[in-house]
């Protein structure tokens, strides 16, 4: 099973080695409006699961990622994008699922 989230992806401080580093953090919108996108596919439709995953991030694009938002999350005046995510399974609360470690 496949399975398409609506994540606010933004990037969190890993630690100051090497000049600081940052690493890409996820949390699933519960926004009904957002969860509403959420949808799963029979193994087997992958070609589907790409072609929705790609309509909902147009959407998401459209109206949801504008003003702060629209920003790259480089930028550190971003609050974060909105992503459409595609999953194994049933898609994590959050990811990652433990914190990088610099090494």
């Amino acid at each position: 099973m496949h399975s398409i989230a609506v994540y606010l992806v933004q990037l969190a401080y890993g630690g100051p080695e090497e000049g600081g580093w940052f690493y890409q953090t996820g949390e699933l919108c519960t926004d009904p409006e957002l969860t509403a996108f959420g949808t799963t596919f029979a193994d087997g439709h992958e070609a589907r699961v790409k072609a929705m995953s790609d309509e909902v991030q147009a959407h998401l694009d459209r109206d949801w990622n504008t003003g702060d938002h629209a920003r790259e999350i480089s930028s550190v005046l971003s609050a974060g994008r909105f992503e459409a995510r595609v999953h194994d399974g049933w898609p994590p609360l959050a990811f990652p699922a433990e914190r990088p470690r610099y090494e």
